[in-house]
């Protein structure tokens, strides 16, 4: 088993793991596929690639190791560095049954999100129609036509090599998506110049910029429904993550019904899910944080 060959703990889609010995620095990494990706810092300068070897040796089933050495540019894409084994250009990986390819150093993956992928595709209702701004490789998209509630999923990616993975993706797991799903390839603020004001669930998965788009998001919801907008960001407390979504839009204040801590970004700090309910029923609700 992994878990036993590495001492790494093994979730349902993913497996993130803290590599130790009594002579090398802790190193982390995780799995995409055959292909496991360290956390490069200064602990680990001078002795990276004899770690990649150490890992290619004792992890089960991978095939290279890469090093991620930042996330840069417009579409928050994460630089690799090539540390051992195969060079690989894309890796398939599995999250909840879905496989998922990822064009390596060409779109942002991240497997921890697998997690909170499947949360918010449970928490879709029947009939919904799901607008996923910046869907990227489709980790919420998929996940939410495989649950099969939703009457139909538009996703949007800016990134065209994004857009290109999802699409296969479309293709690999044809038998088991169930809400039809229309991708696009645009700038987020085209969206409202495309498609109609009909959702009633929008996923804002951009934390380092999503809040520069919330205008757009709300000229997109169902004049007749109203919608749910699922806002992630980076904060250093939910308390934060709520006054930065009051301060740049005062009456969204009160429709914030939940804030929820999805992920650690950096040292106290963390990515968080800002919840606005945009329905008429949703007056009276209590406002939570988690």
């Amino acid at each position: 088993m992994l878990e036993e060959a590495t001492g790494c703990p093994v979730y349902p889609f993913y497996t993130a793991c803290v590599a130790r010995s009594s002579s090398k620095p802790p190193v982390s990494y995780i799995l995409l596929g055959r292909v496991a990706i360290v956390s490069l810092d200064e602990r680990l300068k001078g002795k990276e690639r004899e770690i990649a070897e150490e890992l290619l040796r004792t992890v089960p089933g991978i095939e290279a190791v890469y090093g991620k050495v930042a996330t840069r540019g417009e579409h928050r894409v994460q630089e690799l560095l090539h540390l051992a084994g195969a060079r690989i250009e894309k890796t398939i990986y599995v999250e909840n049954g879905l496989r998922i390819p990822v064009p390596l150093g060409r779109v942002y993956a991240n497997p921890r999100l697998a997690t909170e992928h499947a949360r918010v595709a449970k928490l879709v209702k029947s009939e919904e129609r799901v607008l996923d701004m910046f869907s990227g490789v489709g980790g919420f998209t998929l996940n939410i036509s495989a649950a099969g509630r939703a009457a139909l999923v538009v996703a949007n990616d800016k990134n065209p090599y994004a857009v290109e993975a999802l699409v296969e993706a479309l293709v690999l797991n044809r038998r088991k998506l169930k809400t039809p799903i229309i991708v696009l390839n645009e700038d987020a603020r085209r969206l409202p110049q495309l498609l109609k004001p009909v959702f009633t669930r929008i996923v804002m998965n951009l934390p380092h910029g999503a809040l520069e788009f919330i205008d757009t998001a709300l000229s997109l919801c169902s004049k007749e429904k109203g919608c749910v907008v699922h806002l992630y960001t980076v904060a250093r407390s939910p308390q934060e993550a709520r006054q930065l979504v009051a301060d740049k839009h005062p009456e969204l204040a009160g429709r914030v019904t939940r804030v929820s801590r999805v992920l650690d970004y950096a040292p106290g700090k963390y990515i968080f899910r800002v919840d606005i309910d945009l329905k008429d029923d949703m007056q009276g609700k209590t406002p939570s944080e988690g």
